[in-house]
């Protein structure tokens, strides 16, 4: 068999044993990866040979790591990593150098050089960051404050990365031989630095915007690997990791406005080639091994999940945390990374560690993270426990527990996500329009729309427009719409809008869809897919047209209103959602269509400024009713007669038409009462 087609075949296994993982594991809500080690461990050469150690595994695996430090660098967020930098730097480091220093310690003690003690030190001190995030958004504790502190000290050990590749594999028997290799090291990674500064400062985002102007979006898709992949060829050349150029290339790219849409095509990927990842991971442990030497195996996996735990918790205690949150901290990081195997690997080939003890690292590592997600899950109630026996044993280390920290953290990052917001998709003519009335009333939005110039342009006047196609899940999560309350579709595309409102009905039930239909023919698809309502764009143009013509032949204001409510409730209410469709009201909606509802604004100078509602005479001398004045931001309900209105009140007024009408002149033209 040539090797092309068996390529396309291990493609093949590989994806249909994926498929399997994730629908076993989705049903039992465990993380993916622990399926895919599983089914590493399984089909790998150790037990029933499907797969071996080819070099085509390796190089789809190392694919997988490239994507994996290439979204990091695209979601790592300067601004937040600095808010929270007193535990990102000093806890993360803290909690690294204890694990140093404890193996280094344990090491000497076995007799180990003190250099394959630091690298296994390094192998302990990194924990699983996809197994740990996935954890804590499954059992909904990421955003707590121990979820908070969690995920800061994982950036740092995800940074602390870059260093370890680049310094690990320094060869040197005189002092002279070991700094020139240093230097040449930290030369490299000067160069490197220096490049992507200098490329997402003034090369990029100029470059990314001319390719973002050609809306296609396989064009982007092409230069967002061919940065990644770039970047991580030439940090290669340059004698650092591939693992290294891909995060900088992730930098590069994260520090403009693309960064969004470059994750959304990336991610895909990414997920697939990692789970390729973890399946070579799991091949590399060998079940006779974990057998023949459980003891040692056991001891391990004991001193890892026990030691780091303690090491951690005391990391974070050390900045003023208290003893529940700390020992949940340690408890969420008490695993070892996907990137130990890295080093692992990196280790084997310095002939910095024995195969045996190369096995020994690989089968705890493996067997730490299959335990992370329970331990995750467990860690709220041990840490309560483990919080209680501290505070009854040691209380003087409860008292010097500070709530100022946990006060920081759940004040949430500088950028935190928008919740009960609106999210506008298409910032074309109708949602510039709608984006300018939201700045007005101050009401929070979020926007997406795929023209570079435009996002450009607007993003200077101050409005909150990403760049972004809103057929991509990730970027509708990006913006927050599974917390929004209310989407408005202004995409040109009809069958775009469907796709996108079946998406946010999965994504957000209670969310309230509102959307643009351009196309002549029936809105009633739209209503099927889940849209509460839908603006036909000719009929509201002919209702307009209509409008005026009736106005300039001076039919009554009131008259032109019912017309057009009734041709609007013939277009729309037919196609309703079942579930939405209002009732027949008969009587009640003639009745109705005398009745206005107004929300009124006090304007400077107005004659009612500094009177109280009973002064004004509103409801003695019109008729109508006020039912609520909003000042502030706040609104008072039901006001009481003795209430005093100010300038800029807003006040909520019922009444027949002509009654509400009067209210209005009152205010609008400064017409006194009395």
């Amino acid at each position: 068999m040539n090797e092309p087609v068996e390529l396309i075949g291990l493609l093949v296994f590989l994806l249909v044993v994926a498929c399997v993982v994730l629908l076993v594991l989705t049903r039992l809500r465990l993380p993916p990866v622990i399926g895919y080690l599983l089914s590493g461990v399984l089909l790998g050469p150790h037990v029933l040979g499907s797969l071996d150690r080819s070099d085509t595994v390796s190089n789809l695996a190392e694919i997988g790591v490239l994507l994996l430090m290439f979204t990091l660098g695209l979601e790592f967020d300067v601004r937040y990593f600095l808010r929270i930098r007193r535990v990102a730097l000093g806890g993360g480091l803290f909690q690294i150098l204890l694990t140093l220093l404890a193996t280094v310690v344990a090491g000497l003690a076995l007799g180990w050089p003190i250099r394959g003690s630091l690298f296994l030190g390094c192998i302990v001190a990194l924990s699983s960051t996809a197994v740990v995030l996935k954890s804590l958004m499954q059992q909904g504790t990421l955003d707590t404050g121990p979820g908070r502190v969690t995920v800061a000290i994982l950036i740092l050990q995800d940074l602390s990365i870059v260093p370890m590749m680049i310094l690990l594999p320094i060869e040197g028997t005189t002092p002279m031989e070991l700094s020139i290799e240093v230097l040449s090291a930290v030369a490299r990674a000067a160069l490197l630095l220096v490049l992507t500064f200098a490329l997402s400062r003034y090369l990029m985002p100029r470059f990314l915007h001319y390719m973002a102007s050609t809306r296609s979006q396989d064009l982007f898709l092409l230069v967002t690997l061919a940065t990644c992949m770039g970047m991580a060829w030439f940090s290669h050349l340059l004698g650092v990791s591939f693992a290294l150029g891909a995060f900088l290339a992730g930098l590069i790219l994260g520090g403009t406005e693309y960064a969004h849409q470059a994750t959304s095509h990336v991610v895909p990927f990414r997920d697939v080639f990692m789970g390729i990842f973890f399946v070579a991971m799991g091949m590399l442990l060998d079940p006779r091994y974990v057998i023949e030497a459980w003891p040692s195996v056991l001891l391990v996996v004991g001193i890892i999940l026990i030691g780091k735990t303690l090491i951690a918790a005391a990391a974070v205690a050390g900045f003023g945390f208290s003893p529940k949150i700390s020992l949940q901290v340690g408890l969420n990081l008490a695993q070892v990374g996907e990137f130990s195997f890295l080093i692992a690997l990196m280790g084997l080939r310095e002939n910095l560690i024995t195969e045996d003890v190369y096995k020994l690292a690989i089968a705890a590592s493996v067997l730490s993270m299959m335990a992370a997600p329970i331990l995750i899950q467990l860690a709220p109630r041990l840490a309560t426990i483990g919080a209680r026996a501290i505070g009854g044993v040691l209380p003087a280390l409860e008292r010097m527990s500070r709530p100022e920290p946990e006060r920081d953290l759940a004040a949430g990052p500088g950028n935190p996500p928008e919740s009960n917001h609106i999210v506008i998709l298409g910032y074309g003519t109708v949602g510039r329009a709608l984006g300018e009335v939201l700045l007005v009333n101050k009401l929070p939005f979020v926007a997406l729309e795929l023209d570079p110039t435009t996002v450009r342009e607007y993003r200077r006047r101050g409005h909150p427009v990403r760049y972004g196609d809103a057929g991509s899940e990730e970027l509708l999560r990006a913006v927050g719409l599974d917390r929004a309350r209310l989407l408005a579709l202004t995409l040109p595309d009809p069958v775009m809008e469907r796709s996108v409102i079946q998406r946010a009905r999965a994504m957000n039930p209670n969310l309230f869809i509102i959307a643009r239909n351009r196309r002549e023919g029936s809105d009633e698809p739209f209503y099927l897919d889940g849209a509460d309502e839908v603006i036909h764009e000719t009929f509201e143009a002919g209702i307009e047209f209509i409008a005026r013509i009736l106005r300039r032949l001076h039919v009554p204001k009131q008259e032109v209103e019912r017309q057009v409510a009734r041709a609007r409730g013939r277009r729309y209410e037919i196609f309703r959602r079942s579930d939405l469709a209002p009732m027949a009201l008969g009587d009640v909606r003639r009745t109705l269509d005398t009745l206005r509802v107004e929300f009124l604004e006090i304007t400077p100078g107005s004659p009612l400024v500094g009177r109280s509602l009973r002064d004004t005479g509103i409801r003695e001398v019109t008729g109508a009713l006020v039912l609520a004045v909003i000042r502030d931001g706040q609104t008072v309900h039901s006001p009481e007669a003795s209430f005093v209105l100010q300038e800029r009140d807003t006040v909520l007024v019922t009444g027949a038409v002509e009654q509400v009408a009067q209210v209005e002149k009152i205010i609008n033209e400064g017409v006194p009462l009395d």
